[in-house]
């Protein structure tokens, strides 16, 4: 039997206010939030869910950390903006403590409002200093949403729909993901040696210019499906670059700091980007990201490509002394160690709800950022939306929210989760599935949940 949603008249009312006001993608049922505190957060109505998107995986300390909150209360005292011709002692700090975390010579910091700012930043840094002009990509990558990121983002659904005449028209899509659950070259992990890398460099010399840049790659592709590389891949892909005359960029936003058992995921692996790029997590939700380079690279664009970037907010001090406070806090308390300890101890616990249900083709990640691959078929793999976004819907109900789109449920709590939480979190997922599997709910539409959502001439898989 399905089960119903009870929501007070309030919550009814505000749900149709921000239906007929906000322009924006919601989940059903469209709940309203309006406080949180450590994993959990809380609906107008006083129901307590976990937040198993820690925030778009913003909130590493959880909701209403008291030291952040303290943080907040004393600089909102003390200065909240000023204009960008100028600095402050926060944002010198934080740019000085993120540096510090990096490996070689990435010290120069440029300060951005969105992670989509950051990576276009990288773009034109790159541009800059080779004065090449292609940008690639790899397909199954999200970089966001301005007009230049999203020309190297490739995940699918309608997000680009319409937008091809807008779109910067120097760049390629060339790199095929290391996607070894569902190889896109056919082959087999470790034997193939990293076949799909050795077929993206031919794909880069039909489909590029030849004038290439830069190299733009998420450490780890979290919407394109929670893609590990193998351990290969991102050092065969700098020396691509460095072939190339191009610069590495590494997309940090999903995952620093200190979500995946590193600070940063490309610790994970023997490279060094020429450029790094950070948001979300570093944030600590408040509109802070950044670009990080070399001094050398700095001083070879300075000046061209409208750089360095900046404009009203980058940088403000009200948003770096509280993202300063939340580095500080992650490095202090070893939350990047802690990630790594937890996340194995929940990769222990989701691995058997992989054998016991079907439709769970697959788990992956690191640290506390883990992903449930949804499918119709174990032999075929192929995506079941519907169940996935059944299994949401259900854990809604067992007060567990989360993200899944398409056929990828992420499981990405605050760093700070405790192990015993986390057993909470997989026995009510666990529910959720078995539920979703039972057939509840009957109608579902998943083509409306984001705009990475499957397209709507798909709307009916086999499942349904």
């Amino acid at each position: 039997m399905d089960k119903t949603f009870k929501f007070s008249n309030r919550h009814v009312d505000l749900m149709q206010r921000d239906a007929k006001t906000l322009f924006g993608w919601r989940y059903d049922p469209p709940l309203i939030f309006e406080r949180g505190r450590g994993v959990f957060i809380t609906d107008v109505d006083g129901n307590d869910y976990y937040d198993l998107t820690a925030g778009m995986m913003c909130m590493v300390l959880g909701h209403s950390h008291p030291e952040l909150t303290e943080t907040i209360r004393e600089q909102a005292e003390l200065l909240v903006h000023e204009s960008s011709w100028y600095s402050n002692p926060w944002a010198i700090e934080f740019a000085e403590l993120i540096t510090s975390t990096l490996p070689g010579n990435l010290k120069m910091v440029n300060f951005a409002v969105t992670g989509s700012e950051a990576n276009e930043i990288a773009m034109r840094m790159a541009v800059a200093t080779t004065r090449k002009h292609d940008i690639v990509s790899v397909l199954r990558g999200l970089h966001g949403g301005s007009l230049a990121a999203e020309s190297v983002t490739s995940v699918g659904g309608e997000r680009k729909g319409g937008l091809g005449p807008f779109m910067i028209p120097a760049r390629s899509n060339a790199i095929l993901a290391p996607f070894c659950y569902r190889c896109p070259v056919n082959l087999t992990y470790p034997g193939c040696d990293i076949g799909c890398l050795k077929l993206s460099e031919d794909m880069m010399e039909h489909m590029t210019s030849k004038s290439v840049a830069g190299i733009i790659a998420e450490s780890i592709l979290v919407p394109g499906g929670m893609i590990v590389p193998p351990e290969e891949w991102l050092p065969r892909l700098k020396q691509v670059a460095e072939d190339w005359g191009s610069l590495l960029i590494l997309d940090e936003a999903q995952l620093a700091p200190g979500r995946t058992g590193k600070l940063w995921a490309f610790e994970h692996y023997d490279v060094l980007p020429d450029i790094v790029t950070f948001a979300k997590g570093m944030s600590a939700g408040l509109a802070i990201c950044g670009t990080v380079t070399t001094p050398e690279i700095a001083e070879a664009c300075r000046g061209d490509a409208g750089l360095p970037w900046s404009g009203t907010y980058p940088g403000d001090p009200f948003p770096s002394a509280v993202a300063l406070k939340n580095l500080q806090i992650v490095l202090r308390d070893r939350l990047a160690e802690r990630a790594d300890e937890l996340g194995r101890k929940l990769r222990a616990r989701l691995d058997p709800l992989k054998e016991k249900f079907d439709c769970i083709g697959d788990v992956r990640g690191k640290g506390l950022y883990q992903m449930l691959d949804i499918v119709q078929d174990r032999k075929t793999k192929k995506p079941d939306y519907a169940m996935g976004e059944r299994i949401r819907y259900n854990a809604v109900h067992e007060g567990v929210v989360t993200i899944c789109v398409k056929n990828y449920m992420r499981i990405a709590p605050p760093l700070i989760i405790t192990e015993a939480e986390l057993d909470d979190v997989v026995g009510r997922l666990e529910t959720a599935i078995q539920r979703a599997v039972d057939g509840y709910p009957k109608d579902i539409d998943f083509t409306k949940s984001s705009s990475l959502a499957a397209s709507r001439d798909m709307r009916r898989p086999a499942a349904e």
